[in-house]
């Protein structure tokens, strides 16, 4: 099914593309995207039916021109999840323009600062070892369910102050809303994580515990307390984007590292570059894909926008454009440009890029210095997924 076309887009201009179940996409999400820097350079996609259509430019410099004009494009709207539930709040602060962006932003960078993040590296690296020892004598894991969601989702939950025996219920309804693509579907995890968000905001406000939920629920900003609907706004955008993408990024770093043996070798050989090679890793499998809409009519690449058209940047799109990067979709350890979209760019740019780094680069020091050398567990599928692109399930194998 596609969306009508709007009469101001040229039929030449108009590529059906579904980013999350395009063909190859169940292989390999960035293979398939990048195919898409061999046509045009911007085109309007029919099969975004949740905007009516939209634009995709596939040049990272027009994505970032998009991502850097909040002038001439709206984040209003952009994830949608309380249009879900028949309901009109924001994520805050992802869907809010200037000025209100930056006020929110201003509240909440402090939280997932470098000095925050710095005091939590001691008990990041304490889950992470805890779950390394879980598995290193079993010579084998499914490494999603036993590494790559358990570590980052329960530093966030411990961050967020969740409870930890809700961990499979959380995944369930992460699944739902980000990777279901079913309306029903992600509408009834919408509700479900709204209601329990609900919930925790009036226990801390009735007993704060000085988790980051408290710290929310107590806030303020241009002297006020928050509303109800911009706790919930704050709360619900830290649940998703803690429970999803560092976890996505791991999949995929040690899909990677467990057939490219060589570099995993360099890499163990050589600590110092880890952190080096994150970015790399990083720029090579960007998972993110957000929207906009613009505010008034705009040409860009050649497209005329009209106000009101939603224009569609998928991270992986400019972290792969071969104008910016040489061999765009080989893993180079030695590169020197590595200016990628992988935390978005502009006033947007991820606030959780922090924490993310750090938990990336802890799970890959402590597996390269102290596991096996790990690889694929032969005759065992790998389960990726498009959309929000992330690995459901990765066999690794290593000598006990």
């Amino acid at each position: 099914m596609l969306a009508p076309v709007p009469a101001h887009v040229p039929p030449e201009m108009v590529k059906p593309f579904d980013f999350a179940a395009a063909p190859g996409m169940e292989k390999c999400p960035f293979a398939t995207v990048h195919r898409l820097h061999d046509e045009q350079r911007i085109f309007w996609n029919p099969a975004d039916l949740r905007f009516g259509g939209t634009w995709v430019p596939t040049r990272a410099e027009d994505i970032r021109f998009v991502l850097n004009r909040p002038d001439l494009f709206s984040n209003k709207g952009e994830a949608g999840f309380s249009a879900l539930m028949g309901e009109q709040w924001d994520l805050i602060p992802l869907e809010l323009d200037p000025p209100q962006h930056g006020k929110f932003r201003s509240l909440l960078n402090p939280l997932l600062s470098p000095p925050a993040v710095a005091k939590l590296t001691p008990r990041i690296e304490e889950r992470c070892a805890a779950l390394i020892d879980r598995v290193r004598g079993d010579g084998t894991c499914e490494f999603m369910a036993a590494f790559g969601r358990a570590f980052p989702i329960g530093v966030f939950m411990e961050l967020m102050g969740l409870p930890e025996d809700l961990y499979d219920t959380f995944i369930g309804w992460e699944f739902e809303l980000l990777h279901s693509y079913d309306f029903a579907r992600m509408g009834a995890a919408a509700v479900a994580i709204r209601d329990f968000l609900r919930d925790l905001a009036e226990q801390r406000r009735a007993q704060p515990t000085g988790d980051l939920t408290s710290i929310v629920v107590h806030a303020e900003v241009d002297g006020r307390k928050l509303s109800d609907d911009e706790v919930k706004g704050i709360l619900y955008l830290l649940f998703v984007g803690g429970l999803d993408t560092v976890a996505s990024s791991l999949g995929f770093f040690f899909r990677h590292l467990a057939t490219d043996l060589d570099q995993q070798r360099m890499l163990r050989a050589h600590p110092d570059r880890i952190d080096k090679a994150i970015e790399e890793l990083l720029r090579r499998f960007s998972v993110v894909t957000t929207w906009r809409q613009c505010k008034m009519d705009v040409e860009l690449a050649g497209a005329q926008m009209k106000a009101g058209d939603w224009v569609t940047c998928n991270d992986s799109l400019g972290s792969l454009d071969p104008t910016e990067f040489a061999d765009p979709m080989e893993v180079d350890l030695d590169r020197r440009n590595v200016r990628h979209l992988a935390f978005s760019f502009g006033p947007h740019f991820c606030m959780g890029s922090h924490l993310a780094r750090r938990e990336l680069s802890v799970a890959l020091h402590a597996w390269l210095t102290g596991m096996p050398e790990w690889r694929l567990k032969p005759d065992t599928p790998v389960v990726v997924h498009g959309g929000l692109f992330g690995v459901e399930h990765l066999e690794l194998e290593w000598a006990a």
